[in-house]
């Protein structure tokens, strides 16, 4: 450790205490990186309605991964700047899919009728079920599968994932299509990741 500043070192013990199951760790480190995080998503996305709803996004996978398993992590400061970007870029994508970006969900929200509003309220109910029922099985299948299925679902290809997971690309490729498959049988559905 004698090559090592004290940042990396705070970290590491950060990390060991949230693998331990300490809460108030957990939150001491995303409360130290907030800002570095918060920088980055303004730099991305330069909309502060969008702003606050991706570092919400970031802050609860950020969470959520580490307190499943947060031994493995060599730099907690690298690791959440790319869950940052990687939040940020899946926005940008759906955004560009959608050919729009919510900065005028203001005014298209008072088009839409109530009726409208439930629907699309129900839908969006509907698909966080089914994520959520996804992600059970995933958790069922182990924690092999669940950190391939977070590296995919931050849209990281099979080569990137192989890197962070510092396995084969191909062992990657062959996780998610276990997952595929599973899935599939269960819904009758893919769980691909949007696009």
């Amino acid at each position: 450790m004698a090559g090592k500043n004290f940042t990396n070192l705070l970290d590491e013990i950060l990390l060991r205490r949230i693998h331990n199951g300490d809460d108030n760790a957990l939150e001491t480190l995303i409360k130290k990186y907030e800002w570095l995080l918060k920088s980055i998503i303004h730099y991305e996305i330069k909309n502060a309605r969008e702003e606050a709803d991706i570092y919400s996004e970031t802050r609860l996978a950020i969470m959520r991964r580490l307190r499943r398993r947060a031994d493995d992590i060599a730099s907690a400061e690298q690791w959440m700047k790319q869950v940052a970007r990687s939040k940020c870029k899946a926005f940008l994508i759906d955004a560009k899919k959608q050919g729009i970006i919510r900065n005028t969900a203001t005014a298209d929200a008072a088009l839409l009728t109530v009726e409208e509003q439930m629907q699309s309220y129900i839908r969006n109910h509907y698909q966080q079920e089914r994520i959520d029922e996804v992600w059970k099985i995933v958790e069922e299948m182990g924690s092999i599968y669940v950190d391939v299925l977070e590296l995919w679902e931050l849209q990281l290809t099979e080569a990137e994932s192989a890197a962070v997971l510092k396995i084969r690309p191909n062992t990657v490729k062959s996780r998610r299509n276990k997952i595929r498959k599973i899935v599939r049988e269960r819904f009758g559905v893919s769980p691909t990741p949007k696009k």
